[in-house]
């Protein structure tokens, strides 16, 4: 074989697999051979620019007689040549005498050329530069020469096509590594068949992973918090079933125990055998989003319990106003009361419990008031709560708040009464009628001052300043084991005894003066004056019912009253003839049904018109409460509006 064509063969060889920096180089060095072995003086390679508008020579070999070619703009210097290269055809010149255009002989003159054989360099249909062989003198170029430096022209171009094509692959992950490098994401690239992932160093400070310890899914697997790598696995499966997309959020734990939330997104490629290949994919750190979507359903959840707070304290504030309006100031005369307002004094400032105790009706809810109106949580309204009132299967929700479907019936979320009293006093009438489940749970509110609402087991700390009352001896209650031993001495930090009116009745005179200035001034009566006999009627009056009685006969008499003094006729009881008699003689004898409606009023007006519970009509009268309801139906008896 003529050397000519073994060195074609060489270099088309050489260049099969050239890594892409190695080709200009390796171009340069051809250029010389061939140069050399043709006996060539001057071999010139050109790239098309860009825009495809221009060519500028990037590599070049000259005889050291032969200065080499300083041309950088292929189109001003010799228009012929790209002219001839953008057609797509090759340019042979034995003598550059021959050409028609003095122009383009003066132009290869210039650079000291008499003959040149140029070869577009074309890739996939379009050109991307030229090759050049130029002599000093005359020649020709016999068509094997021009044949195998046409094919050599193909093997450049091929290998300059490559080479851009890695350059720009090169600087496509430069440019992809600094925006991700910008935006703190960690790209990553899992080989599925050889089970190893590659990452950036963004990547591997995210996932916590050493800039040189080699990673498998497992150690990225066995990275993740336990709780979110079931579902990171099966999101992982997902993506490999069918090379499609993957996205998860997640925890990872770091060596140094530090925790950091990462979105990971990415792409399965399946193989030629339909075999997951690899995934590729970028991680991005959230943690801080995170924290603050957790601090920002903390902070409305916040203001929907304060939104719920502040409602049903309007709602509660609201029914306070109806139910306890011209509710009377504590006034006394008399010794042992004037003995409790002094220690209600002394222990109204501090945080103590208190258990007040007394008969139905001796203000054991007024005093709860004054002491809530001396402390220092006077600021906020004090949370009521009837325990006599409510049904047992419900005081729990009524007292800790419940979810919404925490059980049947439970359509809404409601905070409790604790929730609703945080920050202020929370009053605890008939504390002796509390079901003794309840009375744990009390207890352990009390001691850990924290409570949970039903269908939510995350505690809420809550500052309560507690009062109870009852009318019910809870000594006896514990001894019959109807009352929780621990929870009562807890309650009885502070214990005051309401006396009953009938052992402060010189009270009596201020409290039916304090009534009957109340209720004349809502009715618009002008009432002057009490008459005597009345007052001494109702002196005599044992008053079963107390304060409260009182409060009801006064409001009933003034309703009845015409004129400026008023008369008031205590309730007719068994042992008091000094009390109705002389209305019962002018009445005449009454029917049976008018007897049981006047004694039903009565209990119902000693109770307050309360009728179930403890201490209600129905018990006094030995009634279950449907049946009182019925017979009050049937006599006409409605509560007054």
């Amino acid at each position: 074989m003529p050397r000519f064509e073994m060195l074609l063969a060489e270099l088309s060889a050489q260049f099969v697999n050239l890594p892409a920096d190695q080709v200009d180089g390796a171009i340069n060095a051809s250029l010389q051979r061939i140069a050399e072995t043709l006996d060539i003086d001057r071999a010139t390679l050109g790239e098309v620019t860009a825009d495809g508008q221009d060519g500028f020579v990037t590599h070049c070999y000259a005889k050291a007689c032969i200065p080499p070619n300083k041309v950088q703009s292929v189109m001003t210097a010799v228009p012929l040549v790209m002219k001839t290269l953008f057609a797509g055809e090759t340019l042979i010149v034995r003598d550059v005498a021959e050409l028609e255009e003095e122009t383009d002989r003066e132009n290869f003159l210039r650079y000291g050329t008499r003959a040149d054989l140029v070869f577009p360099l074309i890739v996939g249909g379009e050109l991307r530069g030229g090759l050049a062989f130029s002599s000093a003198t005359p020649r020709d170029w016999p068509e094997r020469v021009v044949r195998g430096l046409r094919l050599i022209a193909d093997v450049f171009a091929n290998a300059l096509a490559r080479r851009r094509a890695d350059q720009a692959l090169r600087e496509s992950e430069a440019q992809m590594r600094l925006a991700a490098e910008a935006a703190q994401v960690g790209l990553w690239v899992w080989e599925i068949p050889g089970d190893t992932i590659w990452g950036t160093d963004r990547a591997r400070t995210l996932y916590g992973m050493a800039a040189d310890a080699p990673v498998t899914i497992g150690l990225f697997l066995d990275r993740l918090v336990p709780e979110d790598r079931p579902r990171v696995e099966r999101a992982i499966q997902r993506a490999l079933a069918g090379g499609g997309s993957y996205r998860e959020e997640y925890r990872i734990r770091h060596p140094d125990g530090q925790t950091r939330w990462i979105c990971a997104t990415g792409q399965c490629q399946l193989g030629g055998d339909g075999r997951p290949g690899r995934m590729m994919g970028a991680g991005l750190d959230i943690t801080e989003r995170k924290q603050a979507e957790t601090a920002l359903r903390r902070a409305l959840a916040e203001i929907q319990t304060l939104k719920d707070q502040l409602q049903q304290e309007n709602v509660y504030l609201r029914r306070e106003i109806e139910e306890h309006q011209g509710a009377t100031r504590i006034a006394s005369r008399s010794p042992a009361m004037r003995h409790v307002l002094a220690q209600a004094g002394q222990v109204a400032p501090t945080p103590a419990s208190v258990l007040i105790t007394g008969e139905t009706g001796t203000g054991k809810e007024v005093l709860a008031t004054a002491l809530h109106e001396a402390s220092p949580r006077r600021g906020r309204a004090m949370i009521r709560v009837n325990c006599a009132a409510i049904p047992a299967a419900l005081i729990e929700s009524e007292l800790f708040g419940r979810e919404k479907g925490a059980y049947t019936g439970a359509l809404a979320r409601q905070i409790g009464r604790f929730e609703l009293a945080d920050g202020s006093t929370l009053f605890l009438d008939e504390i002796g009628e509390l079901p003794l489940e309840a009375q744990a749970k009390l207890l352990r509110v009390l001691q850990e001052k924290e409570i949970e609402r039903l269908g939510n087991p995350r505690p809420i700390k809550v500052d309560v300043r507690l009062i109870a009352a009852t009318h019910r001896d809870l000594a006896q209650e514990v001894a019959a084991g109807r009352f929780r031993e621990d929870l009562y001495y807890r309650l009885n930090v502070f214990p005051l005894r309401l006396p009953p009116l009938r052992e402060r009745r010189d009270d009596l005179p201020p409290l039916v003066e304090s009534f009957v200035e109340e209720f004349a001034k809502s009715m618009g009566k002008p009432i002057e004056a009490v008459a005597k006999s009345s007052l001494k009627a109702l002196l005599n009056y044992p008053w079963p019912g107390n304060i409260r009685e009182l409060r009801n006969v006064i409001e009933r008499a003034v309703i009845l009253n015409t004129g400026p003094l008023l008369r008031i006729e205590p309730p007719t009881v068994a042992g008091n003839p000094a009390a109705g008699s002389a209305s019962a003689a002018q009445a005449g004898p009454a029917t049976l049904a008018e007897v049981e409606r006047g004694h039903i009023l009565r209990v119902l007006e000693a109770t307050g018109w309360r009728v179930r519970g403890a201490a209600g009509a129905a018990e006094i009268l030995g009634l279950k409460p449907s049946t009182l309801e019925s017979r009050m139906l049937k006599l006409g008896i409605r509560r007054p509006v």
